[in-house]
């Protein structure tokens, strides 16, 4: 039975390879008629292929895991793929000025991409195969459902509200006890995880699928209130994984609102990002749903305006786009590296030095992102004054060649496979119980948005958060030996 098996996931498998061969032949031919160049959106087909390799891997050997690598260079494949089928090779800089790349750069950033990509498959698939495994300890996190339960109404009801006095906190202990706040505010998501489990897979009343897709919609629109995108995508991300993994199939729908989610509101962040930052105190001080109507009410209008005619559609969707090219920006960091910036050899990784202190105990504490802020300042993507008001991703690709060139983006990103292939070992595999694989889940929803962050944000508070999430799960852990064992039947099953 096993052998049969193998022998269909292996002919899937050289079926994908076939299709993908030929979409790489094929498809750079036909645009070559569009004024496309022939070498670019070659490699570009390529590295979509790459990245779309564990997503086929995941269904041609019907896994049941969570599609950990699957996802991730999905959001690879959307960042450093498409863009060279979407956008322009342009990257804006400070005061509004275009750059317009070389092609030899793109080519460059490309190839960059392909080996970062395969480095990080190397690192987490030959973690998964290694005897290194072994001797990693797995959680054992089998939920209790009624401690569960009673779980996700203290972080899913409780802890919102925290956040809604939180200015009560004096503001000189904010920063000193910010990730703790953040981990607390982060239980929401393991909230989804755990009603997701329990919707997905025990298939209980309705009433925890009303639960579920409420908690979601209430941490969307908390995340628009904050006027950061990527706060009112988490959970919605969340969602979709947690129903991947527990269907077996991929929720288009998630996916299609989140998209869409991104192109609708993308426009019009700057502006309302002014208002409710910036603005009067009538405006700051608005309530989160308050806040949240108004960016979707900008939104409306300006999808109003464009829709009869008043902008044109590529205009509109520009700001969506833009936020999606990290390939671009690879380049220009290749064009002017080592050539204008020299190589930084370790610099913008300093942070790691101090990363595992506790800021309640070092209230001085340097903050992280002084990566961000040197990438936007000296490669002219912004100003000093900018930098200060404004986020700007430096991307753990470009970050390794800003870094250590060519040796430094193999390095960085297979060691990124490599942690991320521990961490799903140790939180998110069947052994690890649905406790383990939701605490893993809420950390790697922000490991996906740290691909274009740097190094510093994603890796500095991995510790705190993954086992912060693990212990204060542990109290709705199923302390009863027999429940638990009957379990394993069902995973070693779906382990083979």
């Amino acid at each position: 039975m096993n052998n049969t098996r193998w022998n269909a996931a292996g002919h899937a498998i050289k079926r994908y390879f076939g299709a993908s061969l030929c979409g790489v032949l094929v498809v750079p031919l036909i645009l070559s008629n569009y004024e496309y160049s022939l070498l670019k959106t070659l490699l570009a087909m390529f590295l979509l292929q790459i990245c779309l390799y564990p997503t086929a891997r995941y269904f041609a050997r019907k896994e049941r895991g969570l599609p950990t690598m699957a996802v991730f260079c999905g959001a690879y494949a959307l960042q450093f793929a498409f863009p060279i089928f979407t956008r322009d090779a342009i990257i804006t800089q400070a005061y509004g000025d275009v750059k317009y790349l070389d092609d030899s750069d793109v080519t460059a950033a490309l190839l960059l991409a392909i080996i970062g990509i395969c480095a990080v498959q190397a690192g987490y698939y030959w973690f998964q195969r290694s005897n290194v495994r072994k001797a990693v300890p797995t959680a054992d996190l089998f939920l209790n459902k009624s401690k569960a339960v009673l779980y996700c109404f203290l972080a899913g009801l409780l802890l919102p509200l925290l956040f809604t006095f939180k200015g009560a906190i004096p503001e000189e202990y904010q920063l000193p006890l910010s990730a703790i706040l953040r981990l607390l505010q982060n239980q929401v998501l393991v909230v989804i995880g755990v009603l997701g489990w329990i919707v997905y897979s025990l298939k209980d009343s309705k009433f925890y699928t009303v639960w579920l897709y409420a908690v979601v919609l209430l941490a969307a629109t908390r995340g628009i209130s904050t006027g950061i995108l990527e706060e009112a995508l988490v959970p919605i991300v969340v969602l979709f994984i947690v129903k991947w993994l527990y269907t077996g199939k991929v929720p288009i729908g998630s996916i299609v609102a989140t998209i869409a989610l991104v192109v609708f509101l993308s426009p019009v962040k700057a502006d309302y990002r002014k208002q409710v930052w910036f603005g009067d105190a009538a405006e700051t001080e608005r309530s989160v749903v308050s806040k949240g109507f108004l960016w979707m009410e900008q939104a409306s209008e300006y999808w109003k305006d464009t829709l009869v005619g008043s902008r044109d559609f590529a205009e509109a969707t520009s700001m969506a786009t833009a936020r999606a090219d990290l390939i671009h920006q690879v380049a220009h960091i290749y064009s002017m590296t080592p050539e204008v910036i020299p190589y930084q050899y370790g610099k913008t990784y300093s942070f790691f030095a101090v990363a595992l202190i506790p800021r309640v105990i070092w209230f001085d504490k340097p903050t992280a992102g002084s990566a961000n802020s040197f990438y936007a300042v000296a490669y002219g993507v912004s100003t000093e004054e900018g930098a200060k008001t404004t986020t700007f991703g430096v991307s753990l690709l470009g970050e390794a060649y800003i870094n250590f060139g060519w040796l430094g983006v193999v390095f960085v990103m297979l060691l990124q496979g490599l942690i991320l292939g521990l961490l799903q070992h140790s939180f998110g595999e069947h052994l690890s119980g649905p406790g383990g694989q939701t605490v893993f889940l809420a950390f790697f929803v922000f490991f996906l948005n740290g691909i274009g962050s740097s190094a510093e944000i994603l890796f500095g508070n991995i510790l705190q958060n993954v086992l912060g999430g693990y212990l204060l799960l542990l109290w709705a852990r199923e302390k009863s030996a027999t429940v638990r064992n009957a379990h394993l039947p069902v995973v070693l099953e779906q382990r083979i």
